[in-house]
């Protein structure tokens, strides 16, 4: 490629997406989700049950290979989340859903972008 290689220094473009003009997805500043809870929470050392989402909670979102903190508007089956960091994404794109519990972010479900 013709990227300088001073741009991809020290990790500056992690969680980047990049490609010729026209080609990506659109860049999302909110998203509505398709919410899939999991039964229990995953890497906790007990076994706590998935809580459901609530107004105002924010959430780490992993999609693709970029993260972002979503603040939820409207809580429910069909969740409609406000970002913190635009996400470039297609409709039905798979996203990990996570929960702060305690110092660290917890696998809780995932999202399918509508």
């Amino acid at each position: 490629t013709k990227l300088d290689p001073s741009l991809t220094k020290a990790d500056a473009l992690a969680g980047s997406v990049a490609g010729k003009p026209g080609t990506l997805p659109p860049l999302l500043n909110e998203l509505t989700l398709e919410i899939h809870l999991l039964e229990r929470v995953v890497g906790s050392e007990k076994e706590l049950k998935v809580e459901p989402i609530k107004r105002k909670e924010m959430l780490m979102l992993n999609v693709g290979t970029g993260k972002t903190i979503g603040i939820v508007k409207n809580p429910g089956k069909h969740c409609e989340l406000s970002l913190k960091l635009s996400v470039c994404a297609n409709k039905g794109d798979r996203v990990a859903i996570s929960r702060r519990i305690g110092a660290r972010w917890r696998l809780i479900g995932y999202g399918i972008i509508e």
